[in-house]
């Protein structure tokens, strides 16, 4: 199951990654087109839609390698007991928020797609199409803390750790 989940979050890390590489062909095969005096049909719709794929796809891999704004150097303070008790305190804190944030997705997605709503722009699709990336996204950040929720509730308490230790020759901040 580990395996898995991690193919997962790196599968949607990648697609983030593919994401932010159509943005850079975007911009800078618009800027070729008008310096030749052409232009493309929507660049700036597809660049805002890639911008927000590539943001939302990156959530869950970004989660789970503890690269999101945190308080461990607090956390990893506390003595053990306490220590596992605020872990899994902030977790299903943040469970609750995400597990909104899937749900007001889900139900902005299907009301677009329910209304077969449209984009406003030079490019008219669907709008639940751009717009699924936010749920997908968001549904792999749910399944992230699920996961470390589960991972915390089994780990020793002497074990935890909210930061993760640098590696050997890595360079951390003080």
């Amino acid at each position: 199951m580990r395996r898995a989940l991690d193919l997962v979050y790196n599968g949607s890390l990648a697609l983030a990654g593919l994401f932010m590489v159509s943005i850079f062909a975007l911009m800078i095969g618009e800027s070729v087109l008008r310096f030749l005096g052409s232009y493309i049909t929507g660049a700036n719709e597809l660049i805002g839609w890639c911008c927000a794929a590539a943001g939302f796809l990156a959530l869950p891999a970004t989660f789970k390698r503890g690269d999101m704004v945190r308080a461990g150097f607090l956390v990893d303070r506390l003595p053990h007991g306490q220590r596992k008790a605020v872990m899994l305190l902030c977790l299903l804190v943040a469970l609750v928020f995400v597990s909104y944030m899937v749900w007001a997705a889900g139900r902005y997605l299907w009301d677009g797609w329910r209304t077969e709503e449209t984009t406003q722009g030079m490019i008219v699709v669907a709008v639940w199409i751009p717009q699924l990336s936010f749920l997908v996204g968001v549904a792999l950040l749910w399944v992230a803390v699920v996961d470390e929720l589960v991972v915390k509730l089994r780990a020793p308490a002497d074990r935890l750790r909210a930061e993760r230790e640098a590696a050997v020759g890595q360079v951390t901040a003080h």
